[in-house]
């Protein structure tokens, strides 16, 4: 789901977010980018507990 503010902001849903490891991130985060020509634009990334 995107988020409503100036700059692209993710929220990925899971169960236990607390348990996502950084590289996980870096990996959904790179994905991201690649996939979106998201190529020099500040985007974060949240992960939630659905």
């Amino acid at each position: 789901m995107q988020l409503p503010t100036p700059t692209p902001q993710f929220a990925f849903f899971a169960n236990l977010p607390q348990y996502v490891k950084d590289p996980y991130k870096r990996y959904v985060e790179n994905k991201m980018r690649k996939y979106y020509n998201f190529k020099g634009v500040p985007i974060t990334i949240y992960f939630r507990k659905n």
